[in-house]
């Protein structure tokens, strides 16, 4: 009698384990569609930022007409986007931390949507200004929201994986920023097409604020060390970097590596094409889309090459000459014919992956409790190339115009104005590889500590 009980016990417990296995199988399949789908929301934010980022360049001789302005003012007009972006980096990184993803994502966008109807609705350069400010405002926290879902949603070991995806989807928002939205401008204007971006904001504020969980039920590892670093004050922080002159070299060499997206590609590259070739804006858009598609394909190719050659440095150098090279030919335009034009910006692209070893040598420079406030920092300076060198290259075509002007009363730049100002990249990304000489490598000591 008491082994048929042992035998019914025995059996008993094997079906509640099979029935307690499958409840956690359950469970685990549940969390992570979940969390795939909350960090798509955030992803979605950042793929909509990515197209108000680099919407000017498909509109540049519009813009210059209505505002009667040259080339100059119409870079500072983009680069106030940017003012903002970097301004906000750091707070950024303290208020998803404290306040988490739902709300940041869900004001940040509203602010987008706000910033960009009143650049569509703006009779002035003032108003256009203060509206391209507010879009960079609301745009500066969703990269980071998006690696503060990744921490809180996803396991360590998937933060390269997801990181690597975030970064598609900015250059998906990228590529409908160009040719699909020059489309656009030619069919009904400008300002119709920034207001229609703008009502394409609506709903992923609606969609962030009633489905984005600020954290998951089973905290990963990843976000119980975002909070311990959480203890060390921002000026504590800050004082730690500022005085870390490999933070500083990372950061400025990241940014200058990053000229071909920031500068060329969100601004100039459109009207450059359109000169050389006497190709309408949706071709030449599409042109410079090459280059953002490259750079999402080259950048983990740039990881597998650090590890190919055991160095960060090595990588990064050979990124921002083979780059350099590259960009010298795009220069001289007259040179090639389109297709091998299209060829060279997808180079450009997959060789200038690297830039995004800037963060990891950042990383590995700093002290583990503030990895979050120097990846903050770092961002910042990277980001203000755009700041520096969109008005930079404008202050450039204006400093060789000849004095042509369209009917209308815009200047009209020749091929060798926008040599002299494209020529501007190549010699920033030869002086980051020459500064690539006084960076640390860790590449050794990251992968012993690992």
């Amino acid at each position: 009698m008491s082994e048929t009980r042992l035998k019914n016990v025995s059996t008993t417990s094997r079906e509640l384990g099979k029935v307690s296995a499958g409840n956690c199988a359950h469970q685990e399949y549940s969390r992570t569609t979940k969390a795939w789908f909350v960090w798509g929301i955030a992803g979605l934010f950042y793929l909509y930022e990515m197209i108000l980022r680099v919407s000017p360049s498909v509109m540049t001789h519009e813009l210059m007409r209505d505002f009667q302005v040259s080339s100059t003012s119409l870079g500072v007009l983009a680069s106030f986007y940017y003012y903002a972006y970097v301004a906000l980096q750091i707070p950024c990184g303290l208020f998803v931390d404290k306040l988490g993803p739902r709300k940041i994502v869900a004001f940040s966008s509203f602010l987008c949507v706000v910033g960009t109807i009143l650049f569509a609705e703006s009779g002035d350069l003032l108003t256009a200004q203060v509206g391209r400010f507010l879009i960079g405002a609301g745009s500066a926290c969703a990269f980071i929201s998006c690696l503060k879902v990744t921490a809180e949603w996803f396991k360590p070991s998937q933060f390269a994986l997801i990181a690597g995806l975030t970064n598609m989807m900015g250059t998906l928002g990228a590529t409908f920023g160009g040719r699909p939205l020059a489309m656009v401008v030619n069919a009904y204007g400008w300002r119709q097409a920034v207001f229609a971006t703008a009502l394409a904001g609506v709903p992923i504020t609606l969609f962030a604020w009633l489905w984005i969980r600020d954290t998951s039920s089973n905290k990963t590892p990843s976000s119980q060390n975002i909070n311990q670093q959480a203890s060390l004050s921002l000026s504590q922080s800050l004082k730690i970097i500022c005085l870390n002159k490999q933070i500083w070299l990372a950061g400025i060499i990241g940014g200058f590596m990053y000229l071909p997206i920031s500068a060329f590609t969100e601004l100039w590259a459109v009207p450059f094409l359109m000169s050389s070739y006497g190709i309408n804006n949706e071709l030449a858009s599409t042109a410079s889309v090459m280059l953002a598609i490259g750079m999402a394909v080259g950048s983990p190719l740039a990881a597998w090459g650090a590890e190919k050659l055991q160095s960060y440095i090595k990588v990064m150098k050979l990124s921002a000459l083979v780059t350099g090279i590259i960009f010298i030919a795009i220069a001289y335009a007259e040179i090639f014919n389109l297709t091998t034009m299209f060829i060279l910006l997808f180079s450009a692209g997959l060789t200038i992956g690297g830039q995004v070893l800037c963060f990891t040598c950042a990383k590995h420079n700093s002290e583990q409790k503030i990895s979050g406030t120097t990846m903050a920092f770092t961002n910042a300076l990277v980001m203000m190339s755009g700041i520096i060198f969109q008005p930079m290259l404008g202050w450039i075509l204006d400093l060789f115009w000849d004095g042509q002007v369209s009917v209308t009363g815009i200047r009209i730049y020749s091929h060798s104005c926008y040599q002299m100002s494209i020529l501007a990249v190549p010699a920033c990304l030869i002086l980051s590889w020459f500064l690539l000489k006084f960076v640390h490598e860790t590449y050794r000591e990251s992968h012993t500590t690992n």
